[in-house]
């Protein structure tokens, strides 16, 4: 198995527990994962956080580990039956190659997003892949005039998500009622931490002083979720030199609060600034009012734009909430776009116009039903222990 980031270590491992559950004989995974499928009895003979990099550039760099990562997964597929891969399309659909040479079955969780870019990977899907799990219920069909053997069953996302309960998430995390929160998600990974973490400083910085909404002064604390295998001392790791004092003293303080319940966070907060990803899409599922930003290294971009046609449209849609939604309900702030001065302008905007807040929180009640009806993990489960004759 392979799951190669945070969120698919998280979906994945919802996936096994389900399969272990209703499986009458001993099932055994190895690969690539994260401490979430370890929890499940995965023996991981690579860490997820070894290869979990974004963008082309941050790739090159990472070449070495990463090649290393793909030797060992190569020797371990002479020990196994089949494999099944998560996302991470670059990284897995190498890995399937090696396994179709082998003659060994690879199973696809959370389709590569073709109809965005390279959408040449159609053909090595289909010859690749024995059974696509789209995460997306307007890619099934897609990938089936490809000729891939593809079922939506549901965005297995859904059956990690809690039910929305923003007063208990509020008494759990000791805010008061009456508190305006920001919810501040600068990404999982390393370079995006590294590209975030500064910029959501600086911001905070211009948004917190003398901040009048309709002439009133309005104070502000922020949630800091963190992802697994973060804290204090790695984040500060990301902080720029000069701005490291800033950092700790927000922290000290409690005007930033780091905690570990991301959706108790989102569910506790009032506005957000939100890395996009799927910490977006788990946002939006909680109604959070939030601008989307995000920022690539200069050159991936310049790269990532000769590869597709997508990205180079006039005001191309990343957040996988508003292409769920088909119009962009949240703001989106990517590349040259995204600077401080934008981002706190953009946030003072919305808070003067509640209404706008009102109409945001209401389109986005229409998010559950375009990820499928819960139990995605559960239905993906049975199907793959079909394929595999448990």
């Amino acid at each position: 198995m392979s799951a190669g980031d945070p969120s698919g270590d998280q979906l994945l491992s919802k996936i096994i527990k389900q399969i272990k559950e209703s499986s009458s004989e001993p099932v055994e995974f190895v690969g690539l994962a994260g401490p979430l499928c370890e929890n499940e009895g995965v023996k991981v003979i690579v860490q997820a956080k070894e290869v979990a990099v974004v963008g082309l550039v941050e790739v090159l760099r990472s070449l070495p580990k990463i090649f290393r990562a793909m030797k060992r997964l190569e020797r371990e597929l002479e020990n196994v039956d089949s494999v099944l891969c998560v996302d991470f399309p670059d990284f897995n659909l190498r890995l399937a190659k090696m396994a179709k040479k082998k003659g060994i079955p690879v199973d696809y969780v959370v389709a590569p997003q073709v109809w965005a870019w390279r959408s040449s990977r159609l053909k090595d899907i289909a010859h690749l892949v024995r059974r696509l799990y789209p995460a997306l219920s307007f890619e099934e069909e897609l990938f089936r005039e490809a000729g891939v053997d593809a079922h939506y069953m549901g965005h297995p996302i859904r059956d990690s998500l809690e039910p929305r309960n923003p007063k208990a998430a509020r008494a759990e995390l000791g805010i008061a009622e009456d508190e305006f929160v920001m919810c501040l998600m600068p990404g999982s990974r390393h370079g995006e931490v590294r590209r975030h973490l500064g910029l959501l400083l600086e911001s905070w910085k211009l948004l917190t002083k003398n901040l009048t909404i309709r002439n009133s002064p309005l104070k502000v604390r922020a949630l800091l979720p963190l992802a697994r295998g973060w804290d204090a001392q790695s984040l500060e790791e990301h902080v720029p030199r000069e701005q490291l004092a800033t950092f700790r003293e927000l922290i000290e303080s409690g005007e930033w609060k780091l905690v570990y319940q991301a959706h108790l966070a989102m569910m506790a907060s009032n506005f957000g600034w939100i890395t996009s990803g799927t910490a977006t899409l788990e946002a939006a599922y909680y109604q959070l009012p939030h601008i989307l930003i995000y920022k690539l290294n200069t050159f991936s971009v310049f790269l990532l734009q000769q590869l597709s046609n997508y990205v180079r449209e006039d005001d191309p849609m990343v957040g996988l909430p508003n292409i769920l939604l088909q119009r962009k309900v949240i703001p989106e702030l990517l590349q040259h776009n995204l600077s401080a001065g934008r981002l706190v302008n953009d946030t003072v905007e919305f808070l003067e116009n509640p209404s706008q807040i009102v109409m945001m929180k209401k389109t986005l009640r229409f998010l559950p039903r375009k990820l499928g009806e819960p139990g995605a993990s559960r239905r993906i489960a049975d199907d793959l222990g079909s394929l595999w004759g448990l």
